[in-house]
């Protein structure tokens, strides 16, 4: 079977516009490939006129399908900022091919799928969570290699009739070494070369661009804001230092490519799988470096685990802090970290020269307090890192914190929940707007001190510029 995958371009709304390979699509077709079909990727991110490669999105999609006639297509829609553009060009689909399936995997419709195929014609399929098993077994019962059943697919949701019909997920993939790496060979690097000029590369590597690296999925930790258990399950789930190694291994020699991104939810939660990469990417000679741009657990992280990743190549390390209030950070958001726990993993992360150090503030939480907020400012202020990312809380649906603001009343005036399925606000805004009122504060007040925040973040900024050209 034909199979066409489509990456979305990047909205030109978004603050970050890093032009990362899609992951989740290569390992797809990976996997429809060790299954017998032909696959095509069309990353319509990399055709944009910023980056000396002009099209029309919609001419550029009509264009591959006429040429691959695709017996199905598949649009990955990893943010929610992707779905109205994705809807756009699932139409222009069904104008060109109107007999051709289109099935839509990602976060976004792992966690609306009722909502989108009840009001979204155009899209006949949702594959939910992570999606190789589930979209290879819908590619064999649309080719007749297995009965036709969509109730056996796990992570399932489609129409019968007038009703929407969604099989939870239930399983997930164990074995993850067992996954044929991601589809590099569908790919041109050059593609997604980019203006790194002014990153940070104290080892004066070739960058070009950061290659995605999953080495595990999921997270244990069960914190009340996070949904990417909805897509990733549970439980957390590695793959074997060898098998990590291997997939770097081979995109450095393919490629040539000497920067990484590790964007794991919880790449050190192991400190032996941790030290064992980093092991063996020094025993392999791989002259490269890397980054954590998801964050790192501040308990993971011990003298023996540093040195092991900044011998490795790390350069560029973001810690989830996530408050500066105990209570906050520990009874609300469980994180269970201690204030000394923190100040050590930026020490020691500071003890690295090379090492650039981000943290990971969250503000609003419906507990928050005026106390709370002057203790997160305080430790902005009294912590050695060289960027602060603040971000305002937001109530992702399925998790406890939207569960707890709509049964409380918390959610902003304006905010239509039903119509979160069609909505990037809760996505694109963290930084500028706040979704919930937490019980004991004002959302005058909540912005206030975002602003105090906000100025004390640029002063510390200006100061660390200052003291980089005096000693330059």
């Amino acid at each position: 079977m034909n199979v066409l995958l489509v990456n979305p371009p990047v909205p030109s709304y978004y603050h970050n516009r890093e032009f990362y390979l899609p992951s989740g699509l290569l390992y797809i077709a990976s996997s429809l490939s060790a299954d017998g079909n032909q696959v095509e990727l069309l990353d319509l991110k990399t055709f944009d006129s910023r980056r000396g490669r002009p099209g029309s999105y919609e001419s550029l999609l009509e264009e591959r399908l006429r040429a691959f006639e695709p017996d199905l297509i598949g649009f990955g829609c990893l943010f929610s900022g992707n779905f109205q553009d994705i809807l756009g060009y699932a139409r222009r689909c069904k104008e060109v091919r109107p007999q051709t399936p289109i099935l839509l995997g990602g976060i976004h419709p792992t966690i609306y799928p009722a909502e989108i195929l009840a009001n979204c014609p155009e899209l006949d399929w949702i594959v939910l969570a992570e999606g190789e098993q589930s979209t290879a077994q819908l590619v064999r019962m649309l080719e007749g290699r297995e009965p036709r059943d969509f109730g056996r697919i796990d992570g399932f949701a489609y129409r019968a009739g007038e009703s929407v019909l969604v099989n939870e997920k239930k399983g997930y993939i164990e074995d993850l070494d067992a996954l044929p790496f991601p589809a590099y060979e569908l790919i041109d690097i050059e593609d997604y070369h980019v203006d790194t000029d002014l990153w940070h590369n104290p080892r004066r590597l070739p960058i070009n661009t950061s290659v995605p690296i999953i080495s595990s999925r999921s997270c244990p930790h069960k914190c009340p804001f996070c949904s990417m258990f909805k897509a990733m399950g549970p439980a957390w789930r590695p793959r074997s230092a060898r098998n990590v190694v291997d997939e770097i291994e081979e995109v450095y020699h393919r490629f040539g490519q000497r920067h990484f991104s590790f964007m794991d939810d919880n790449f050190s939660l192991s400190k032996r799988r941790t030290i064992e990469i980093c092991n063996e990417i020094v025993r392999r000679g791989l002259a490269i470096q890397f980054e954590t741009p998801n964050g790192l657990s501040v308990n993971t992280l011990d003298a023996e685990v540093m040195a092991a990743l900044a011998a490795a190549g790390l350069v560029r390390i973001s810690l989830a802090i996530e408050s500066g209030s105990d209570y906050i950070r520990n009874q609300v958001m469980r994180k269970n970290t201690s204030r000394e726990k923190i100040f050590e993993a930026v020490r020691l992360s500071k003890s690295y020269p090379d090492m650039y150090v981000k943290a990971f503030f969250v503000i609003g939480s419906p507990e928050e307090t005026r106390e709370t907020l002057e203790e997160t400012y305080t430790m902005i202020r009294d912590i050695d890192v060289d960027k602060i990312h603040l971000m305002n809380m937001v109530p992702f649906p399925s998790t406890p914190i939207f569960q707890q603001a709509v049964r409380d009343n918390l959610l902003v005036d304006g905010l239509d929940v039903d119509n979160f399925y069609r909505s990037s606000e809760l996505y694109v805004a963290n930084y500028s707007t706040f979704f919930i009122k937490p019980y004991a504060l004002t959302l005058e007040e909540l912005r206030e001190f975002r602003t105090r925040c906000e100025a004390l973040i640029a002063e510390q900024a200006s100061r660390r510029a200052t003291i980089k050209q005096v000693a330059a």
